[in-house]
């Protein structure tokens, strides 16, 4: 394992995190308990096969601890939706070809996600190939924030064209192992494969008026939710994308050029899910933003946008008194809900939700510093959990008996159902775009 404690807030890893390791049962019974009839979690690429690829050998230890959490939620009537990579690079393809910036990760993430169907299929029923590419090509390859830190702040990094090859091997690694699923396995697994994107809502900065702001809505929309939904649907990228990203530059004089898909791949590209995940954080304001030199050159500039938004709530230094009353997260939850019943009224086909997250937990470059679960983790007390109020209204929510869809009855000492009335006057479409939510933060 490869620590760099410069990058993350507090110089913390995730060797251990909440231990959910060595603590599958405990875990499993707060999620029995809270009532869920479903549990995403993901699998890591490097706890399989260590080395990246099978001809190095694959780790039956690994193997079979995601065989004890398979096990152990079905065994409580918890159906299991698995993420075959999550951002996990194996460190030897990074030293071998430097990872997602060759395309030679495409066979070997093949094989990797073949591991995964041969030995889970069994039991996994849903599947999806990427968690948020977009995030995570952003934050490696734009940013240099998240692994493996290329980007605008690397000296080593073509950060003018990098992040698009990244994208590009990342959907070309999606459609192989979506095509790998489908021909070698669903006929007789009888599983879905989907992907997970992270879908962005946005609104002009200065207002409807003002068509520089309207029009970087469009950008934005291009730049984040179009860079991986376009290639999906049409085996192409984005017409502004096409248009931006390949424009002189000082270094590229003659312009740049985005990969393009060959006939096969946009064959095993377009239509590659049999359902779709969307992650959804919170929705921001898009303030048009003309090229400049002033601006990093590469996605950065190309995208002719900049986002704005309000600052979050957390406070890892907090205590679980001070955290357990989160009244906003639940407002948070309800209002998804709403959403959510809004959507299925205007025929979108959602079947399912799960909520970020089920416990805190380490997040990445910001370490244990954001709070986002329902559970809440001590973190000086041997990782003791506890319930905030979320949990527990969580827990009542899906105890009472529905009448329709996300429907429920009044709670005690409710003096309004704030959740169906809510769903009760959206049966009627508002023209406002609604749209399923995902992280509150504690």
């Amino acid at each position: 394992m490869v620590i760099i404690v410069d990058k993350i807030n507090g110089g913390s890893n995730a060797c251990v995190t909440v231990d959910s390791y060595s603590r599958v049962k405990e875990d499993v019974q707060l999620l029995k308990k809270m009532g869920v009839n479903s549990y995403r979690f993901s699998i890591s690429w490097s706890r399989i096969l260590p080395g990246g690829k099978a001809c190095m050998g694959k780790n039956q230890e690994g193997i079979n601890y995601y065989n004890k959490v398979i096990d152990e939620l079905l065994a409580n009537d918890i159906e299991p939706f698995v993420t075959i990579f999550h951002w996990d690079v194996p460190n030897a393809l990074e030293e071998e070809y430097m990872g997602f910036l060759s395309s030679k990760i495409v066979d070997d993430f093949v094989c990797y996600a073949d591991i995964c169907f041969w030995e889970f299929g069994d039991r996994v029923k849903n599947w999806f190939t990427l968690n948020e590419p977009h995030m995570f090509t952003y934050n490696g390859y734009v940013t240099g924030a998240f692994a493996p830190g290329r980007g605008e702040k690397s000296k080593y990094s073509d950060f003018e064209t990098e992040p698009y090859t990244v994208a590009y091997n990342l959907l070309n690694c999606h459609a192989a192992a979506y095509r790998k699923y489908e021909k070698d396995y669903k006929s007789f697994q009888k599983g879905k494969v989907g992907i997970t994107l992270d879908l962005n809502f946005c609104k002009p900065a200065r207002g409807p008026n003002n068509l520089e702001d309207v029009k970087a809505v469009d950008y934005a929309f291009d730049f984040v939710n179009g860079w991986f939904l376009e290639p999906l649907a049409k085996g192409t990228w984005p017409e502004t994308m096409q248009k931006f990203a390949t424009a002189p530059t000082a270094n590229y004089p003659k312009g740049r050029t985005l990969p393009e898909f060959s006939d096969d791949q946009r064959i095993k590209l377009i239509d590659s899910y049999d359902c779709l995940g969307v992650n959804y954080y919170t929705a921001f304001y898009a303030q048009y933003q003309a090229p400049s030199d002033d601006i990093p050159p590469g996605y950065t500039r190309d995208c002719h946008f900049k986002a704005s938004g309000s600052p979050d709530m957390g406070d890892c230094k907090k205590t679980y008194e001070e955290v357990r009353d989160d009244t906003y997260r639940v407002e948070y939850i309800k209002s998804h809900f709403v959403a959510i019943r809004t959507a299925m009224q205007n025929n979108v086909n959602v079947i399912g939700y799960f909520y970020w997250s089920f416990m805190d937990s380490f997040e990445w470059s910001s370490g244990y510093d954001d709070r986002f679960g329902m559970i809440y983790v001590d973190y000086k007390n041997n990782l003791q959990r506890y319930p905030k109020n979320s949990a527990l209204w969580f827990i009542k929510f899906l105890s009472e008996k529905k009448e329709g869809p996300l429907k429920r009855a009044r709670m005690d000492g409710e003096e309004k159902d704030e959740v169906n009335d809510a769903m009760v006057e959206a049966e009627k479409p508002t023209g406002r775009d609604m749209i399923k939510l995902k992280k509150a933060k504690a």
